[in-house]
């Protein structure tokens, strides 16, 4: 540690101030205490701190106020918030006083330390920031500024700087109506009108380099006497590189919110994702088991598949949080794209949703010898879903959706504002309809998280092109969008391998069968969603047996056998998914098992999978897709 950094202890609990006061010492801080807001104030207005930990509630003024107080009068302080009643609003309303983190009593010593050598570390950076502007701004005051004395459009005389900044030698600029050749007209006439009094004031215009280039200027002029005549004086000094910082900055201030919000988002999938596909499940479920007992014609059949189609829609909508908020894909397969697209046309969500859509026609053009590529086709499915239902709802009434896929060789590189894509062999996915296409003024916005421009209540959350713009670049691949006028085109470009696909891949599922009284083990802390899931498996012909905990399934596999094992990943307090599967292969290294979740942590799917985990089911669980999976996993072996 460079020298001792100085910390004020602002709390009114002797005790606990002077358990902080004997760990900072030993970790090399010098310590200050202050034991109420008022003293602490008067340290602060005396002494130099780098980091005051200030308590939330204080015996005389709230910590809140001295942390506003740091943040007028002491900018080099660091704040830490200590509070022993944690609450989102007294967080925000530190934070906004510019606390720089908040902890909560009783603090754990490791974490204190952490979050001081961070602090320290923003203070050093912010100090760094501050210092790199001031110099910044004495070169810009000090800099050489191009000045020109003019009578209206006539130049009589200017400096070398002046002409350098247009890119012209002194001589080579007509004196008459010299603005001419420097400025647009808009700027012409704003010089103009400054020029009409004495004191035209700052102002920013655009010139015209010698080359043609635009240039952003700021502008100072005056009135002078020159040579015994009245003249004008303009100073002007080159701010193209500040209007390009600017825009930088802009745009880095859009990603970083974009980053917040794409954080705030993880949050709360994570925090709603499991319990809302709980319940979901016996939105899709039971109306999946009545309808499997019923004719189309059956009295309240229609009822039940719209309960059925709601509950799809909402689990659709949880999905879609799910995938922005993990993000990454995490393992990639050899595949086809043209069997993708193929089992996508014959998907039942594609079926479902061409129903709406009876006047468009679907067209597709699929390169027969087309390269594999290095995918995750469930991903690449989920691309083609959002793609095609856009696709379907720009097109108001008749109009054609159209496929197609071929092979490309990219020689030189394509740079975006946002990625380039290198040269090299590719497979090209293009999506194209003839609806109302896209506002060129909006296009740059439309893989934004939450930005929709379709009617509220009728469709669309806004995610759908961000999971698209998400899956591509985790595929190292680039999107490119196209007006047609009449309609887009998104053209998707993926890497293509030349690694060949194994047999099995490309080979269709087989027809799936009843079960012949198998034995299932369902394991999930939720009775509800065991009961949901065992009238399913009643219903395909299996005998099943449910247990709460991942302790009762071991201990139940300790005498006993089960075909298979359902598991749900998260389980109130006990062991999750994986960690019982790991207990239930030390009893039964050959069990087989699968993975039933609403929503978990992708490195705990991963790290089941790497121990044997055949298939991972997301619920709410269909009952096709409940019999699939079964049948796959009984027999691999």
């Amino acid at each position: 540690m460079e020298g001792k950094k100085r910390i004020l202890l602002v709390d009114d609990e002797k005790r606990f101030v002077d358990s902080l006061h004997g760990i900072l010492s030993h970790y090399e801080y010098e310590c200050a205490i202050a034991y109420n807001g008022s003293h602490a104030i008067q340290c602060l207005s005396r002494e130099e701190f780098d980091i005051a930990l200030l308590d939330v509630d204080l015996p005389d003024i709230s910590g809140c106020a001295v942390a506003e107080f740091i943040q007028q009068s002491c900018r080099h302080t660091a704040v830490i918030m200590l509070t022993g009643m944690a609450t989102v609003t007294t967080a925000v309303e530190a934070m906004k006083k510019g606390a720089y983190d908040f902890l909560s009593k009783p603090v754990n010593p490791d974490s204190l330390l952490n979050v001081l050598d961070k602090a320290l570390q923003h203070n050093r950076l912010k100090r760094e920031l501050q210092l790199s502007e001031q110099r910044f701004q004495t070169l810009a005051e000090v800099a050489w500024e191009g000045i020109a004395i003019h009578d209206g459009s006539l130049l009589l005389e200017a400096n070398k700087q002046f002409y350098a900044m247009f890119g012209y030698r002194q001589g080579e600029l007509a004196q008459e109506r010299f603005w001419d050749a420097l400025f647009t007209q808009e700027s012409i006439t704003s010089i103009q009108e400054h020029c009409k009094s004495d004191d035209g004031g700052c102002f920013e215009t655009i010139g015209i380099h010698k080359d043609g280039k635009k240039i952003y200027i700021e502008v100072k002029t005056c009135s002078i006497e020159y040579l015994g005549r009245s003249a004008r004086v303009l100073i002007m000094r080159d701010i193209s590189h500040i209007v390009k910082h600017e825009r930088e900055k802009l745009a880095l201030q859009e990603k970083l919110a974009q980053a917040s919000k794409l954080n705030a988002l993880g949050l709360m999938a994570g925090s709603v994702a499991h319990d809302l596909n709980n319940i979901l499940s016996a939105v899709v479920s039971y109306p999946d088991l009545l309808l499997a007992q019923m004719e189309k014609g059956d009295k309240y059949y229609d009822e039940i598949k719209k309960i059925q189609g709601a509950g799809k829609q909402a689990a659709a909508v949880v999905s879609d949080l799910v995938s922005i908020a993990r993000g990454g894909v995490r393992k990639t397969t050899i595949a086809d794209l043209n069997t993708i697209v193929r089992d996508h046309l014959r998907s039942i969500e594609h079926s479902e949703r061409l129903l709406h859509f009876p006047e468009v026609f679907v067209q597709i053009s699929l390169q027969q010898d087309l390269a594999c590529i290095e995918c995750s086709p469930q991903h690449i499915k989920k691309v083609l879903l959002n793609l095609m239902g856009n696709a379907l709802e720009s097109i108001r009434k008749e109009g054609v959706v159209s496929i197609e896929t071929k092979n490309c060789t990219i020689s030189d590189p394509v740079v975006t504002d946002l990625y380039t894509l290198e040269p090299g062999h590719y497979v090209k996915l293009t999506v194209a309809d003839n609806g109302t296409g896209i506002d060129p003024q909006i296009i740059n916005n439309i893989f934004t998280p939450f930005y929709s421009t379709k009617q509220r209540k009728k469709s669309g959350t806004g995610l759908g092109l961000s999971i698209v713009w998400n899956v591509v670049q985790e595929h190292k691949g680039l999107v490119k969008v196209k007006n047609l006028n009449p309609g887009v085109a998104f053209e998707i470009y993926f890497p293509a391998t030349q690694k060949k696909m194994h047999a099995h891949q490309n080979s269709n599922t087989q027809e799936s069968v009843k079960g012949d009284g198998e034995t299932i083990l369902l394991v999930d802390d939720q009775k509800d969603q065991n009961y949901i899931i065992g009238k399913m498996l009643d219903m395909l012909g299996y005998n099943f047996l449910s247990v709460t905990s991942g302790e009762e399934a071991v201990a139940y596999l300790q005498s006993n056998s089960a075909d298979l094992v359902f598991l749900d990943m998260l389980m109130g307090d006990g062991w999750n998914g994986r960690q019982t599967y790991e207990k239930i292969l030390e009893v039964s290294p050959a069990q087989k098992a699968v993975i039933i979740s609403g929503y978990c942590d992708v490195n705990e799917i991963e790290k089941a999978k790497d121990l044997g985990v055949l298939a991972c089911l997301e619920k709410p669980i269909s009952l096709q897709s409940l019999k699939v999976v079964i049948q796959e996993s009984l027999n691999t072996n």
